[in-house]
Parts: structure tokens; sequence; C-alpha cells
């Protein structure tokens, strides 16, 4: 028998990827402290594989910069609005 396409998980982890690049669209930019808070807030678990989904392997997410926070570097992610600049 054929293993179905989405899984539940599958869809659950896109969704979750997605609601953190919609997140990061409208608050951005943010750490990625203020990012798993924000995904508490909303009552998604936090999963390592859905943030490296959404932060790294988003053609929508940049990377930039860090900022100190309590002596450690925290990475800072925004959305890239150089894509919505393109688009006009």
């Amino acid at each position: 028998m054929r293993r179905k396409r989405w899984t539940p998980e599958r869809q659950r982890t896109l969704r979750e990827a997605d609601w953190i690049v919609g997140w990061l669209r409208q608050n951005g930019p943010a750490s990625t402290r203020e990012i798993t808070k924000a995904m508490q807030q909303e009552g998604l678990e936090l999963r390592a594989h859905v943030l490296n989904k959404a932060l790294r392997k988003s053609p929508f997410i940049v990377h930039c910069g860090f900022q100190k926070v309590d002596g450690h570097d925290l990475s800072q992610w925004d959305f890239d609005r150089s894509l919505r600049e393109e688009d006009e």
C-alpha cells in the first residue's frame, strides 16, 4: 500500500512553519528567543525541526545579525522585505 504524501504530522509541521513566517512578517525583526516565546503564547509546541524549516529553509526569511542578551548572542531573523519590492 502506498503511503500518503501529506501525513497529519507533515501538515502540522508546514502549518507551524508558515505561522512563524507570518509572525515574522508582522513582528520582525525578532530574536530566536522572541519567536519561541510567541510560539508558546500561541500554544504551539516548540520543535527544533519546525524552527529550522521556517528560519533556515524558508526563502522568505533572512538572518540579519546577532543581538547580545544576557551575555549570549541570539540570532536575529526577519521577513525578506526585498521580495515585496520586487513584486511591485
